[in-house]
């Protein structure tokens, strides 16, 4: 029994063919070649957009968020592909449906995403479309019919044929190596019980364990070498065989471990048609024969949380932190729940537990990058944790112990650069929460592609101001060692150690501030400080 949280990340393009119908279809959400439910959402700048207006043009809904790794990879090409797509009537629309607009608005000002970003801010968008996975993009074609969903990492030659393929009315189909071998793995014949009750008991075992080996297999996949797989077919081939095991071990389970092999099955089955009530009467089942289950404490805490059955949550979740004492994730789930009900105070002691223990883990292996990704991670949602329990202070502390930590990471670690941009994002949209005459300043290793005007060479920051629009900031640099400039690169101009800059009307300025050596070898030596001052109040940011 797995749990699926969001999919690894996929390279180039899969393979599209236009098909009339899927060989499986999802077991929920909209289908394809059926209308597309409508919806009216709030965009980060305050306006509203609905379905209906997008009718008549090709519209690519991706469904996404700051905090999911693979979101965050596939936004290049979806920047890229825009331009073109735009002129062929294609029109994008970002919908974030677990975060606020400030966290929106500070990240799609620094990648400069260039379409429109709503918030799902009364969840009835994630309903309607039946969000589970990030991320997701849906294609929907100019008369309102959903002709493609698509839950990985899409590219820019992906997007392109789903989009062609719906303007000229088409649902798609993925195909590759990797699926077909999923379909085949799936429909074995000899995983369909039959026999006495030896053979059936034998068979359910083998088709839980093909599940399970189907689910590793999703997480292989590979565009880039033509392996993408397509997750809702392969669940509704999951369910199939699923069904067809309950079903023949049902009047045959008699031992302990049968009757747990078949009410796992049926948590599981109940869980992904969303029937939350039935999956919890299953695990529960479980859990009766075998307290110590950690799989059904699982489930039970995932389907409470679907029901908002908060206190069984909780209660699952810290029995998950007492079977698994020497694990940083239980405690990190239980914070964030805690969090999510608004008992603040028991969500910042559960995170307290969870960098003491992050922290010894990295202590133990002091080279392990493994462990540094994870205390990093634990700042990470402690901050934004502080942040929605109204400590915006506190936030920011947990918020650059998330950078500091990051720092000590590889350049070429997989959560490098993603962990540093998240965490000054996270600072910044602490900023444009703030009252409207404070601004704010941001200082994290430069990211990204050099800004026009820079420097090679140097030693490079991402510099971001937030603040009110047209609030006039000015920015000086501190404790520049001798004979080294300070430089603040913004709008294709270059100032050295102080500049004077007007906040745009997205509330986020972007700069890239650098520092020159005198020489190739020379070294800073010591902390150079970035000061925003208005006179009355002041912010410093510190390499």
């Amino acid at each position: 029994m797995k749990r699926f949280a969001f999919l690894a990340a996929l390279g180039m393009a899969a393979s599209i063919v236009p098909s009339q119908a899927l060989a499986a279809e999802a077991l929920t959400g909209p289908q394809l070649g059926s209308p597309a439910p409508p919806f009216s959402l709030r965009t980060i700048d305050g306006r509203t957009v609905s379905l209906d207006q997008y009718r008549g043009k090709t519209l690519v809904i991706n469904v996404w968020a700051t905090w999911c790794p693979p979101c965050r990879q596939e936004m290049a090409d979806l920047i890229a592909s825009y331009p073109d797509l735009e002129k062929a009537g294609v029109e994008f629309l970002g919908v974030d449906t677990t975060e606020r607009a400030p966290i929106v608005r500070a990240y799609v000002v620094a990648k400069g995403v260039p379409y429109g970003q709503a918030i799902d801010s009364d969840e009835s968008f994630s309903k309607a479309y039946d969000i589970q996975y990030f991320p997701t993009t849906f294609v929907v074609d100019p008369s309102g019919i959903v002709r493609a969903r698509y839950i990985d990492v899409i590219s820019s030659h992906l997007l392109a044929q789903m989009t062609s393929a719906a303007q000229e009315g088409k649902n798609t189909e993925i195909t590759s190596q990797l699926q077909a071998k999923i379909d085949a793995l799936l429909a074995d014949p000899a995983l369909r019980p039959s026999g006495d009750s030896a053979a059936i008991v034998a068979a359910a075992t083998k088709a839980s364990a093909a599940i399970d080996k189907a689910e590793d297999m999703l997480g292989d996949s590979d565009a880039a070498k033509g392996n993408a797989t397509d997750l809702l077919r392969t669940r509704s081939e999951e369910a199939a065989l699923r069904d067809s095991a309950i079903e023949a071990l049902t009047p045959v389970a008699q031992s302990d471990n049968d009757k747990i092999l078949l009410d796992e099955l049926k948590g599981d089955a109940a869980r992904d048609r969303e029937q939350y009530a039935g999956a919890l009467d299953a695990y529960r089942a479980v859990l009766d024969i075998d307290p110590k289950n950690t799989s059904a404490w699982e489930g039970v805490a995932f389907v409470s949380a679907r029901l908002e059955h908060h206190d069984d949550e909780i209660a699952a979740e810290r029995k998950l932190v007492a079977l698994q004492p020497d694990k940083v994730e239980p405690l990190v789930d239980l914070g964030l729940t805690y969090g999510k009900v608004s008992r603040f105070d028991e969500a910042y002691a559960t995170f307290e537990q969870a960098v003491v223990l992050a922290k010894r883990h990295v202590d133990a292996k002091p080279g392990a990058a493994a462990l540094v990704r994870r205390l990093a991670w634990v700042h990470l949602y402690f901050g934004r944790t502080y942040a929605k329990g109204g400590e915006p202070a506190k936030a920011r502390v947990q918020f650059e112990q998330l950078m500091a930590w990051t720092q000590k990471l590889p350049a070429n670690d997989e959560r490098h650069d993603m962990y540093l941009e998240e965490g000054q994002e996270a600072i910044v949209a602490l900023g444009l929460s703030a009252p409207s005459s404070v601004a704010s300043v941001s200082l994290a290793p430069w990211t990204g592609a050099e800004l026009p005007g820079s420097i090679p060479n140097t030693i490079k920051y991402r510099l971001i101001v937030a603040g009110a629009s047209g609030k006039n900031v000015a920015l000086r640099a501190a404790g520049v060692p001798k004979g080294w400039v300070a430089s603040f690169c913004s709008d294709r101009v270059c100032a050295p150690f102080r500049v004077s800059v007007a906040i745009p009307e997205s509330g986020v300025k972007v700069i890239e501030f650098q520092l020159v050596p005198p020489t190739a070898k020379a070294a800073p030596g010591k902390k150079v400080r970035v000061i925003e001052s208005d006179g009355t109040h002041s912010s410093i940011a510190t390499t």
